[in-house]
């Protein structure tokens, strides 16, 4: 009997593997056959012409077929449904979900992407590709009267859990029209993944004005310019959001300047603070003081454990995370977005005397001793000045980030010093770390992750910089989703 079963179960696996074999042959005849084109009402006479007098106009529209223009901050184009027939854009989304995706990772984002699609043999990509530089490239050229060349970048971009594009402008030599299309499931708000349009003040990216949900087979485009800026948000939802995006190129246009930011570097405090009840007494030891400068001087960092003394750490912990500190924004997005202690007057007295301590004379005595570097005259048989220094208390949350740009690079050496509040069992997959990178280099030279009480020094040149990387929304799941920290950038004076 059970070799009568085995048998008959032969057979339905010999019928089952035909009928796969015949409605894979239909499946593939069917993908042969199909046609990707743009939605019929797009294409047509009196509706490109509406929209590209609008769009040149930067008036905004709203169609019947769903279409709109919106202006504020800038003029954006959003078509729901661009692409038919539905199979296609089915069928796309299969082939999409199989290519080979990489991890990208930088001060700016966190996502997968794949690599341009201009080489991928997959039927349904090809039709796309082939499409996007034949009919929309043409199409696109009607609506943004712009000389639009034959360079098109196409590729997918897959964000998950966490995933995040910060504040930028899209600005590259040639850029003129970014487009993105949507191949997501049903998307709610909550779930982030939006794309976040920024109002300009005084040359600068500002506030969220207008927000986008990503929607299946949604396209949405715009003209790179000075004032593009944009974002999309961190996914907090375990969902993936799927898009085919790139640009169109054409004639460069003209950069604006962008503002310069000073900053300001100051002579040390003549607050008195009594070093002996800060700092840990092993640190005012010559012998210690001596054997650290032979470890910084090896590796230009280093790190010393318990370096207040307790009762004075945990007093200022508490002052930090209580609601008499009154904390600013601190911005634009397209370079930070962390709050500060802005005006020192109005905070309590062990605020003000931590910062004193930093930046006064025995401090930069005690770091010229366990450094080697020249920032006070007493360390130096030569006649040289007191060493400057850049000093803020900030405040590091979900959302918080520093990126690199065009300033984040000094002339001259520096020594970044810093010390963080509030950030026991601190994780790092939540962010809030500090990566040093060379210039024009992405590999990362070191990183330092918040720890308690610890101070961390590193000497840099001026072609290093850091930035803070984005605190995501698992930090919120920590008993104290926030901490604090106080940075100083000191520079040696000749």
């Amino acid at each position: 009997m059970l070799f009568g079963k085995l048998i008959m179960e032969n057979e339905n696996s010999k019928h089952t593997t035909e009928d796969e074999n015949f409605t894979n042959k239909r499946r593939k005849i069917e993908v042969e056959t199909q046609k990707v084109i743009i939605n019929g009402s797009y294409v047509e006479p009196n509706f490109i012409k509406t929209l590209s007098e609008g769009f040149c106009k930067k008036k905004e529209l709203y169609f019947e077929n769903g279409a709109k223009i919106i202006s504020n901050p800038f003029t954006c184009c959003v078509l729901p449904d661009f692409l038919q027939p539905k199979e296609f854009t089915e069928n796309l989304k299969e082939e999409i979900e199989e290519i080979e995706v990489e991890l990208k990772l930088s001060d700016l984002y966190q996502f997968k992407q794949s690599k341009d699609l201009s080489t991928c043999t997959d039927r349904s990509i090809s039709l796309l590709r082939d499409m996007i530089y034949g009919a929309f490239l043409e199409w696109m050229k009607r609506i943004t009267n712009i000389p639009l060349n034959d360079k098109v970048d196409i590729s997918c971009s897959c964000y998950t859990h966490t995933d995040h594009l910060l504040c930028h402008d899209d600005e590259l030599e040639g850029r003129r029209i970014a487009y993105i299309y949507y191949l997501v499931p049903e998307w709610e708000k909550e779930y982030g993944g939006r794309l976040d349009l920024f109002n300009m003040v005084n040359g600068s990216p500002a506030d969220i004005a207008t927000s986008f949900i990503p929607e299946w087979n949604n396209l949405i485009f715009f003209e790179v310019s000075p004032v593009s800026y944009h974002q999309v948000s961190e996914i907090t939802a375990y969902k993936t959001r799927t898009s085919i995006s790139g640009w169109f190129y054409g004639p460069p246009m003209k950069r604006n300047v962008r503002p310069t930011e000073s900053i300001l570097f100051q002579s040390p405090s003549s607050i008195p603070v009594d070093i002996l009840q800060w700092i840990n007494p092993t640190y005012l030891e010559p012998e210690s003081q001596t054997k650290i400068r032979h470890s910084f001087e090896e590796s230009s960092e280093i790190e010393l454990l318990d370096f207040f003394q307790e009762e004075k750490y945990e007093e200022i912990c508490s002052i930090l995370n209580s609601n008499c500190i009154k904390w600013q924004r601190k911005g634009p997005p397209c370079r930070r977005n962390y709050e500060e202690i802005v005006n020192m007057d109005e905070m309590p007295t062990i605020v003000k005397e931590c910062q004193a301590l930093f930046c006064s004379e025995p401090f930069l005595l005690i770091l010229s001793n366990i450094t080697g570097l020249r920032l006070h005259p007493a360390c130096s048989e030569e006649r040289i000045e007191m060493a400057e220094v850049n000093t803020s208390i900030r405040k590091w949350s979900p959302g918080s980030y520093t990126l690199l740009h065009d300033q984040s690079f000094f002339e001259f050496p520096t020594l970044n010093v810093g010390l963080c509040f509030n950030c026991s069992g601190w994780d790092i997959e939540h962010g809030g770390f500090t990566s040093y990178v060379a210039k024009d280099e992405y590999e990362e030279l070191l990183r330092v992750d918040p720890k308690q009480n610890t101070l961390a020094l590193v000497y840099i040149t001026e072609e290093t910089s850091n930035f803070v990387k984005y605190i995501n929304c698992r930090a919120t799941e920590c008993p104290n989703p926030c901490f604090q920290d106080i940075f100083l950038v000191y520079c040696e004076k000749e």
